[in-house]
């Protein structure tokens, strides 16, 4: 009996060594470095920008850059509607995207869950053939938990699978990520984050390890200043 466990724990560690060794060559680590503003709006409407660089092939070669416009409106305390926009200039072409999704989030004292199920729409033009194009649909669901250590410092994490809306219904990629999140000021937080990224998409499993930066700006401009009476007034 003992024997038999041995072997079948054998084959199991051969598997496993034998899968690794076949994607090893589809593995990457990346960088991905980023910038955003936001606008707080009237009326619990926001809206934001992002640029964002990508380095790939083990953060060597620049894979391109990808612009963000986002529209949100808070509907309550819980339920907000976000819609997007972004534009990627890679190596491989151009890509649109479009989105548009619904959030729900609770609070139990520090900690704050939410769930972000979206639409996206994907076009892309491939280089070389300007009459050459492909179109994707995605159901992709977020699934966050958030926590406060201290009144400047959130860590965070968050799953997200990607399903694919066609015939198939297939699972495309999960993208799974940790991250701090720190507040220098009112207007200014610093978020460091790390992405795993698991993608179906092709014959043999793609995964990538991302390393990313983001700088994020949030400004006010039409908040009411309260108005500080004067002892002599």
């Amino acid at each position: 009996m003992k024997n038999t466990r041995l072997y079948i724990l054998c084959l199991c560690l051969m598997s496993t060594l034998m899968h690794g060794q076949s994607t090893k060559d589809y593995n990457d680590f990346q960088t991905w470095y980023g910038a955003s503003i936001k606008l707080d709006l009237p009326k619990r409407w926001s809206v934001s920008g992002q640029y964002r660089m990508r380095l790939a092939d083990d953060a060597s070669n620049y894979k391109g850059s990808y612009v963000y416009g986002q529209l949100d409106k808070r509907l309550s305390n819980t339920f907000e509607i976000t819609s997007s926009y972004r534009l990627a200039m890679v190596d491989k072409g151009t890509y649109h995207r479009y989105a548009l999704g619904i959030e729900a989030q609770k609070e139990i004292g520090r900690f704050r869950a939410s769930i972000r199920p979206m639409i996206q729409y994907q076009k892309q033009y491939f280089v070389g053939d300007d009459e050459q194009s492909d179109t994707d649909a995605f159901l992709r669901t977020r699934f966050t938990g958030k926590y406060k250590l201290t009144r400047r410092l959130d860590v965070y994490a968050y799953t997200e699978p990607f399903v694919e809306l066609d015939n198939s219904l297939a699972f495309d990629r999960f993208r799974n990520s940790a991250g701090l999140k720190y507040e220098v000021n009112k207007s200014f937080k610093v978020n460091l984050y790390y992405l795993w990224v698991p993608d179906y998409s092709h014959k043999q499993l793609r995964t990538n390890n991302i390393a990313g930066l983001d700088l994020e700006f949030t400004l006010k401009p039409w908040k009411k200043k309260k108005r500080i009476i004067s002892v002599d007034e």
